[in-house]
This record gives structure tokens, C-alpha cells and sequence, in this order.
């Protein structure tokens, strides 16, 4: 007996522990909505009004206590659902305009889940607020927002302008699994001001989200769009306009695709890429930014096709420690610095750009590795090319109107300029004594108002080409060595300043007043040249000449001189015909003639 009862009173006992744990679990699970909407409220930043939206269910939470859960079918909730099952302290209808809705709190999309903007409501007004608490927002992760035909835009809390009272703005952003799409829409007056963190600047795809934006506008946002570690997002006919910061932002993301991308009136750069490699932008239009047009940071094989940039006021395109990367006629316009290329570890290429007024056209960095410039016309500037730069090629690029064609300076070497064209401005192309192993092959320099070509770099090395028009057609300061450099139309042809040696063959110089000037201790040697001025040799320095080298007068312009006389013989004869004839009357005619001509 006292064996069988205590089986019994032991069997009891369990039987009341599991009673009392199906009880314990009954009550949590009866938490369980306001457990997790309090957890949802806390993990986002404890706003005071919180819509999340979950899989069959939407709850209501203010300042952390679920208020209500609303239950309805799976799939994707319309804003037209929000707007009839929240109520107007969540989100409001205009009175005069039913399309018109004004949401008054933080919306988050929990996995899963997903909302629709657009069918019914074509203005969307997102209210900002005083403090990060009071603004509002959307977000989610692995859930799904389709923005489509409408607008969004911040408004303050009366549905008017959020003006500088409400400096928190709303915002959008896409976390890890989630997809966003934006589709004839605009976005306006989006992303938190200030310090706040990049992600909620705008409208973000962030890391591990897909999604696209097609015929969209995003407009006096933070930052207008950006693409922060996504995957295959799809940007086309996008604009964004009036940006606080940057216009667009792409980082780190991979598979974006871009077509018809315009950033217009960004406050710092119109379009900013970086930490991808092997990025192809194409169709990319830049315009009135207050830093530069298009902007890459540290990357490896970025090519860009096709960039047009005007009056972006600090540059149009900029390469910072950008490796194997190529700018594809690229035109910029009216801008300081029209494409620079800096940084450590830079190697890039530029091919047929179209570079007009401003102060400096390509800048090629001295910090870079190797810099490669083919084809393209560069005019109006200040400073045409300015390489300071090693390893650096710049190859059948016209150079036009600019104050100075081409530039090397600073620590530049191994720079060779080959089959360019210089033409206009004061000065063609300037070499400084801190650059080395500087050739010109084949170069044409022409009317320059000053020096065609000065050069203060040790052995300058020219092979062929020619100079014409200028004041003074060559200028060296330096040791170099010209071979088959053809002057023409030069005030003075060459000139050696003091104690310079300069070797030359096949050279051939027709100058207007002085063929070669020397200064006191230079040397020119010279092979099978031609010096043809009224004042071939002229300086205290020497003139070596060897093989058929020859150094005679101009030659008489006989042409020019029969043209002179020929016209001088005809005012001559017709002074001889006037005298003669001085005294005659003309001839009258009968008055019964009539002159019908």
C-alpha cells in the first residue's frame, strides 16, 4: 500500500508540473503580440507611433504598447488598406482631395511582408518631425515595398511644408533580403539632415537588397539614392535633383545596372561610386553640382562610357587611387578641373574625351602609377593637360585655346607626348626642371602668341613634329636633343639660355628675325640642318654645325614682290590715264535717245 501511494502521489506531482507548464506556456504565448510588437518598437528606435506591417496581420504601436492587430490576408498591403484600417492619427485622407494621404507614423516591414504605394493614393505625404522619435519612416528586411505612378514627400505636421521647424526627416531603407522598386514616381524632402548616418539619407538599397528604380525622380533629398551593398538593382531614366549632399550614391553593390542617369544641382557631388570592382557606368548626366559631376573612389576596373557633365563647379570627373580604370568620351563642360586622376595606386586610361573651359582640362595627379590619354580634343582652359604624374602618355589629343597646351611638371617622368596638337593660346608646351625623360614624337605646336615649346627638363628628347607661329618657337633651358623638328613663322626660331647644351638633326627653321639664339656658354650642335633667318646665328654662345647643314637668308618671296609691282604698275597707269583725259568733256547724248538699262 505505502509503495502503490506513492506511485500515485509521484504521478500526481508530474501531472501537476505539466499542468503547470501548459500554463506557463499558455500565458507567454497570450504575450506573445505585445511582446514582439514592444521588441519590433525598441530594436527601431522607440518611435512614438509604429505601423508594423507583418505576414496577415498589421499592429498599431504607440510608444511601445501594442494598441491593436489588425488581421488580413497574406500577401502585399495597400497603402488604400492602411489608410481605411488605421485611422487618422495613424495615417489621414485629405478632406479635399481623397488621393491625398498623410502618414503620421513609422512604418516597418517585418519579414515577409510588404506594402504597396500608389494604386489609389497619388500624393503620399510622410510627416517629419522634431526629434527622431516623432519622424517618420519606412524600413524592412526581407520584405518587399512597390512604389509606383505617385509622390512621396515630406510635409510638416499640418500637411504643408516641413520647413526648418521639422528638421527630421522621413526616409527609405531596404535592408538585407528585401526588394525595393520605384517606378514613375518622386520622392521628395527625404533623409534624416545633418549627422545621422548614411543609410537614412534618402531612399537606400542597403547591403543584401534587390529591387529597382525606373522613370523616378528624387528630389531635394539628403542624398537623393543609394545603392549601399546590393545586389542586381536596376537604375534607368532616373533624376536626381536639388540633393542636400550627393546626388547618387553606389557603393559597394554588385550587378547594378545604370542607363539614363541624371544628378543635377547636387550640394556636394552629382554621382559617387566606389568599393566595386569592375564597374561599367554608361549614360551617366551630370549637371550644377557644388563639388564634382561623377566622383570614384578607391576601385579596380571602373569604366565609364559616355559621361556628360556641365558647370559642375569643382570638376567633372574625378578618379581617386582608381586602378585599370577607362573614361570613354566623356564630355565635360564649364567646369575648374574638367577630369582628374589621382591617388595612390592610379592607373587609368582616357579615350576620345571632349573637354571645354574651365581652368584645368585633364590632371593627371603625381602620386598616380600611370596615366594613358588617346584621342579627344581638350579647349578653352587655363591649363590644357597638366601631368605630374610618371609613366604617362598622352597620344593624338588636340589641345586648343588654352592659355598653356600641355604641362609636366612637379616629379613627372617617363612622359611621352606622341602625334598631339597644340594650337592657340600663350604657351604650347611647358617642361619644369623637376620632370624627367620627357619626349614629344611627331607633336604639332601651333600659333602660340608666345613660346611654342619651352623646357627646363634634362634631356628632352623631340623627334619630328613642327612649331609654328609662335614668338619664340623653342626654348631651352635644359639639355635636350631635337631631331627632324621642323620652325616655321616664328618671330625667333631656337633658343639656347646660358651654359645649355642642346644636340639637333634634321632640323629645318625659317624664322622672321632671329634663326638661332644662343646666350653666353651654350652650345647647339647641329647635323644636316637648315637655319634660314634675316639673322640665322645671333648670342654670345656657339653654333656647331656639321654635315649638310646649311645657314643662309630667307628665300626672297619673288611671288609677293611681282604682286606688289603689278599692283603698283596698275595705280600707276590709271594716274597716267586720269592726267590725260583730265580736260575732255564727257559725251552728251541726243535727247531723243532713251536710256532704258
Amino acid at each position: 500500500m505505502k509503495r502503490t501511494f506513492r506511485t500515485m502521489t509521484a504521478g500526481a506531482t508530474v501531472l501537476t508540473a505539466l499542468a503547470m507548464a501548459c500554463a506557463t506556456a499558455s500565458t507567454a504565448h497570450a504575450a506573445d503580440p505585445a511582446q514582439s510588437a514592444l521588441a519590433a518598437w525598441q530594436r527601431v528606435g522607440r518611435p512614438d507611433r509604429l505601423i508594423v506591417i507583418r505576414p496577415g496581420a498589421v499592429d498599431l504601436v504607440h510608444q511601445g504598447v501594442l494598441v491593436s492587430r489588425r488581421g488580413r490576408k497574406a500577401g502585399a498591403v495597400p497603402m488604400s488598406w492602411l489608410v481605411a484600417d488605421t485611422g487618422p492619427n495613424w495615417i489621414a485622407q485629405s478632406a479635399d482631395d481623397p488621393s491625398v494621404v498623410q502618414v503620421k507614423a513609422a512604418i516597418l516591414l517585418s519579414p515577409g511582408a510588404g506594402l504597396r504605394i500608389g494604386e489609389v493614393s497619388k500624393k503620399v505625404l510622410f510627416t517629419a518631425g522634431d526629434s527622431a522619435t516623432s519622424a517618420t519612416w519606412i524600413r524592412g528586411s526581407r520584405a518587399s515595398l512597390d512604389i509606383r505612378d505617385t509622390t512621396l514627400a515630406a510635409a510638416g505636421p499640418d500637411g504643408g511644408s516641413p520647413g526648418d521647424s521639422s528638421p527630421v526627416r522621413p526616409y527609405i531603407y531596404m535592408g538585407a533580403g528585401g526588394r525595393l522598386d520605384v517606378t514613375d514616381s518622386t520622392v521628395t524632402g527625404f533623409g534624416l539632415r545633418g549627422k545621422a548616418p548614411a543609410n537614412f539619407s534618402g531612399v537606400t538599397w542597403g547591403t543584401g537588397s534587390s529591387g529597382s528604380a525606373v522613370g523616378a525622380t528624387f528630389e531635394d533629398n539628403r542624398t537623393g539614392l543609394r545603392v549601399a551593398g546590393a545586389t542586381g538593382v536596376r537604375l534607368d531614366d532616373v533624376t536626381a535633383k536639388d540633393s542636400v549632399e550627393d546626388g547618387v550614391v553606389l557603393n559597394r553593390d554588385t550587378g547594378t545596372s545604370v542607363a539614363r542617369l541624371t544628378a543635377a544641382g547636387s550640394g556636394r557631388d552629382g554621382v559617387v561610386v566606389g568599393g566595386t570592382a569592375g564597374r561599367s557606368l554608361s549614360g551617366v548626366t551630370t549637371r550644377d553640382s557644388k563639388g564634382t559631376g561623377v566622383k570614384a573612389t578607391s576601385q579596380d576596373g571602373l569604366r565609364l562610357l559616355g559621361v556628360d557633365s556641365r558647370s559642375d563647379r569643382r570638376g567633372g570627373i574625378r578618379l581617386l587611387s582608381c586602378r585599370n580604370c577607362t573614361v570613354t568620351d566623356a564630355a565635360v563642360q564649364h567646369t575648374d578641373v574638367a577630369l582628374a586622376i589621382s591617388g595612390p595606386g592610379s592607373a587609368a586610361t582616357v579615350d576620345n574625351p571632349r573637354l571645354s573651359d574651365g581652368r584645368t582640362g585633364i590632371s593627371l595627379g603625381k602620386d598616380i602609377r600611370s596615366a594613358t590619354v588617346a584621342g579627344g580634343t581638350v579647349s578653352g582652359f587655363e591649363r590644357g593637360i597638366s601631368v605630374s604624374g610618371p609613366r604617362t602618355t598622352v597620344t593624338r589629343t588636340r589641345v586648343a585655346d588654352s592659355r598653356t597646351g600641355i604641362t609636366v611638371r612637379d616629379k613627372a617622368h617617363d612622359v611621352a607626348l606622341t602625334d598631339v596638337t597644340v594650337a592657340g593660346g600663350r604657351t604650347g608646351v611647358t617642361a619644369a626642371s623637376t620632370a624627367t625623360h620627357v619626349s614629344l614624337t611627331r607633336a604639332r605646336i601651333e600659333d602660340a602668341s608666345a613660346k611654342g615649346l619651352t623646357s627646363a627638363s634634362p634631356q628632352l628628347l623631340v623627334k619630328g613634329g613642327s612649331v609654328s607661329g609662335a614668338n619664340t618657337a623653342v626654348d631651352l633651358r635644359a639639355p635636350a636633343r631635337l631631331d627632324g623638328l621642323a620652325v616655321t613663322d616664328a618671330y625667333r626660331g631656337l633658343h639656347l639660355a646660358a651654359n645649355v647644351h642642346a644636340a639637333g638633326t634634321g632640323l629645318d627653321v625659317l624664322a622672321e628675325h632671329k634663326g638661332v639664339e644662343a646666350d653666353r656658354g651654350a652650345v647647339l650642335d647641329v647635323t644636316d640642318s637648315r637655319v634660314r633667318a634675316p639673322l640665322a646665328l645671333a648670342g654670345a654662345g656657339r653654333i656647331m654645325r656639321h654635315g649638310r647643314t646649311q645657314v643662309t637668308l630667307p628665300p626672297f618671296p619673288w611671288l609677293g614682290f611681282a604682286a606688289i609691282v603689278a599692283l603698283l604698275a596698275s595705280i600707276a597707269l590709271q594716274t597716267i590715264h586720269q592726267v590725260r583725259h583730265r580736260g575732255t568733256r564727257a559725251p552728251k547724248v541726243a535727247r531723243h535717245v532713251r536710256n532704258t538699262a
